[in-house]
């Protein structure tokens, strides 16, 4: 698996764009970055990320909004190496097996 990291909101959304990953983690406190607006734009990919975020405060509340806005999960800060492979994991496992839209090829031509 490869690991990327982006310094700046810009770049996160080029990467995201280019390299189209599975997961994405994003810190809740982001300089620059309302994290709603962040998770709104990532999760809006057609390749639909599990962006799991990163936060300091961690309550049912705030999962319960990133769900809404349709984030996956949130991770506790500070961060555990624990809790960050198995959530990134079930990450993983979620979007592999969630059902893709169907792509148009003209092979099914009749």
């Amino acid at each position: 698996m490869d690991v990327r990291f982006a310094e700046s909101w810009e770049e996160t959304c080029s990467v995201a764009n280019q390299l189209t990953p599975p997961v994405i983690l994003l810190d809740r406190d982001w300089p620059g970055t309302e994290w709603r607006t962040a998770v709104d734009k990532l999760t809006a990919s057609p390749h639909h990320a599990c962006v799991i975020l990163m936060s300091s405060v961690s309550d049912v509340y705030l999962w319960q909004e990133l769900i809404r806005r349709g984030g996956y999960d949130v991770l506790a800060k500070p961060l555990r190496a624990d809790n960050v492979t198995r959530v990134v994991k079930l990450a993983l496992s979620y979007w592999t097996s969630a059902p893709k839209p169907a792509v148009p090829n003209g092979s099914n031509r009749e």
